[in-house]
């Protein structure tokens, strides 16, 4: 991923100066914290985070579309060099008394100071580097955008997966509906053959995609009459996990700056049977303090078990962008019997939860597991969205995203799935005038 950019790459300078911290990077959709970054058409998207450092860096964010696989497209045609970068960021300094960051940008694209167009819709990478050294990637994100072209509907209900004891037996079944059979403006000849994929999003993981795929069934997929313009794609055994766990640091009178947060209630526990208590579907809201009580905190994670697992615990939340990484790898105090992991987070209130698996060589996460520390039950109200791709044809082929559903189901109860609500969203394609790319 990072090696187109050295295609792009300047000799700095041999008394550069180090490079700038970057902290608490988020991305969200029309300058909403609660808005997933799946754009329709004609939405804006919001970057924000915060540097450390005496003197503001010169940034830039590079914009790169990507295949359906989240590869970026060698293809000029589609990554134009010249609109894919925006090369004027704004910032702000930060509040007097605040000591762990000296910056705060946050800017949306596209806008009127430069020239980055998304000119095509699809799955886009972004990386934030410096001007002089562009080969060095500070942080990088996702998001998606979507030309909404093509209708579909989006169900969600709920079943059992029989190879389960209860409550992990309890999982959604999801079908998406899609109609093929359009001809958009402007878009020369479309091939409902094409349109091969469906991913579907569970609130806000973004890096842990349900993918429906022609040419990539699995046991848990399939699409029915994908030689036809109306197509169903559906998938089974997707768990509703349980309510997300709340870090609220927020309030300044119990968690005071300059100490580390220590939650009054003591370490985590595991869970299994449902919660019940509210959360954001996965997002975070900062609180707009002023002064010193818009710095962040050293907050400690401490999560108790009765019997520790044999693969790595990870922490994720809005605050990492619920993407598991050994950076977030907790540590087991053997004293205490206790995982831990200290992190500098910005005063607000986020969702997070615990996550198995294990570290692969080139450093990504296998095997996880987001039930087994959790718990699952069917009365978990999540967000789902579903995205359609398209192969597109010209320019060499690349893909895009031609239709969007979301549908937030309302949850369900163990006394069976006749009580649960089936929960259906359609969309319809825009108008002709705005179907253009």
């Amino acid at each position: 991923m990072k090696k187109f950019l050295f295609a792009f790459a300047i000799v700095s300078s041999l008394y550069a100066q180090p490079s700038p911290e970057l902290m608490g990077l988020r991305v969200y959709a029309n300058n909403d914290e609660y808005q997933l970054p799946i754009l329709a058409r004609g939405s804006s998207l919001t970057i924000e985070f915060d540097v450390a450092g005496t003197l503001a860096p010169n940034l830039q964010v590079i914009f790169k579309h990507a295949s359906q696989e989240w590869i970026v497209d060698d293809n000029q045609f589609v990554n134009e060099p010249i609109f894919d970068r925006s090369q004027i960021l704004t910032y702000t300094d930060s509040p007097n008394g605040v000591r762990h960051y000296n910056f705060s940008y946050k800017n949306s694209f596209p806008n009127s100071r430069d020239v980055v167009q998304f000119k095509y819709s699809g799955n886009y990478l972004f990386f934030i580097v410096e001007h002089s050294v562009e080969n060095k990637i500070l942080s990088e994100g996702r998001f998606i955008l979507v030309d909404n072209i093509v209708p579909c509907a989006l169900t969600i209900t709920n079943t059992y997966y029989s190879e389960a004891v209860p409550p992990f037996n309890q999982m959604h079944y999801a079908a998406v509906d899609v109609d093929a059979d359009v001809q958009p403006e402007g878009d020369g000849k479309f091939r409902h053959e094409n349109v091969k994929r469906v991913a579907i999003f569970q609130n806000w993981k973004l890096y842990n995609p349900y993918i429906i795929d022609v040419e990539k069934r699995n046991p848990d997929t399939f699409v029915e009459d994908f030689i036809q313009p109306k197509k169903k794609f559906w998938i089974r055994n997707i768990a509703p996990t349980n309510e997300y766990r709340r870090l609220d640091i927020s309030k300044v009178s119990l968690y005071p700056n300059g100490q580390i947060v220590r939650f009054i209630d003591g370490a985590d526990q595991s869970r299994i049977y449902w919660q019940g208590k509210p959360d954001a579907n996965g997002a975070a809201k900062l609180r707009p303090f002023t002064g010193a009580n818009s710095d962040y905190l050293e907050v400690l994670f401490r999560l108790r078990l009765a019997h520790n697992p044999s693969q790595n615990i990870f922490l994720v939340g809005a605050f990492n962008s619920w993407k598991p990484s050994a950076e977030y790898m907790m540590e087991l105090d053997t004293t205490e019997n206790t995982y831990w992991l200290q992190k500098w987070i910005r005063r607000g209130v986020f969702d997070y939860q615990y996550v198995v698996g294990t570290v692969k060589e080139n450093g990504e996460i296998e095997n996880q597991d987001w039930t087994t520390l959790e718990g699952n039950d069917w009365r978990t109200i999540n967000r789902y969205t579903a995205v359609v791709y398209y192969h597109d044809y010209r320019f060499g082929g690349f893909d895009r995203a031609v239709g969007i559903a979301t549908v937030k189901n309302p949850g369900g109860t163990e006394e069976g799935k006749s009580n649960a609500s089936e929960s259906v969203v359609k969309t319809q394609p825009v108008s002709k005038h705005n179907s253009k790319q």
